[in-house]
């Protein structure tokens, strides 16, 4: 915890830092690079959720977490990085790009507690295989606690 308090603290003087120092116009070198490599990393992460929420795997936890957080930077991007002319598109662009995040967010910690509440019931689990881990099916969770 106290690790954590002193990033935060380390941070907080960085960005004090930089609010002094960042010069307000930057002209980028590889913008399209970072642009496509961020989109890219959404396409990757989204094929992985899919794959993870098909096959009812644990990994969807994480890849749905990762990928809502990846679309809620490429929002702040996109509108932050806006020239004025592209604002328009920009804000047009948060109508998908937030509602998604939220939705993959709300995938995230819906999938945890389902799988918090199956750990929960089985007391008999000293390690718990989270690599083998399967999401239960409605009606198995069902059966399961018909069973006690």
């Amino acid at each position: 915890m106290l690790v954590l308090a002193l990033g935060a603290v380390m941070e907080m003087i960085w960005v004090a830092y930089l609010s002094l120092r960042l010069p307000r116009h930057y002209e980028a070198n590889h913008w399209n690079l970072a642009w496509i490599g961020l989109d890219s990393a959404q396409i990757v992460l989204l094929l992985l959720t899919s794959w993870a929420a098909w096959r009812r795997r644990a990994l969807l936890i994480w890849y749905s977490l990762a990928c809502g957080i990846l679309l809620l930077v490429d929002a702040w991007f996109d509108v932050t990085t806006a020239r004025y002319s592209d604002l328009g598109q920009s804000l047009a662009s948060l109508t998908i790009e937030l509602p998604s995040a939220f939705f993959l967010l709300w995938i995230s910690q819906h999938t945890a507690r389902r799988l918090t509440g199956e750990w929960l019931k089985d007391t008999d689990l000293a390690i718990i295989p989270t690599r083998h881990l399967t999401i239960p099916h409605r009606a198995q969770t069902l059966s399961h606690a018909n069973k006690k």
